[in-house]
């Protein structure tokens, strides 16, 4: 039988496996064959903009005040 987990572990879960994405991001922007550096200001904004949805949707208190901004 599969154990249910809580929302706050699920959250953690999911905002620790994003870590892994960016740095496969970030490593591919700052190879040397690599001319498309200047995608790292935008791929910042996204992995920020991103982060702190992830966050807004385990935190319940903070997430009307978040989704305004949007």
């Amino acid at each position: 039988m599969l154990k249910k987990r809580g929302k706050i572990q699920r959250g953690v879960i999911v905002f620790g496996s994003t870590f892994g994405s960016i740095a496969e991001l970030a490593r591919g922007q700052w190879r040397s064959d690599s001319h498309r550096r200047w995608l790292v200001p935008l791929a910042i904004f996204l992995c920020l903009t991103g982060l702190l949805l992830i966050v807004a949707t385990t935190v319940e208190a903070l997430a009307p005040f978040i989704y305004a901004i949007f």
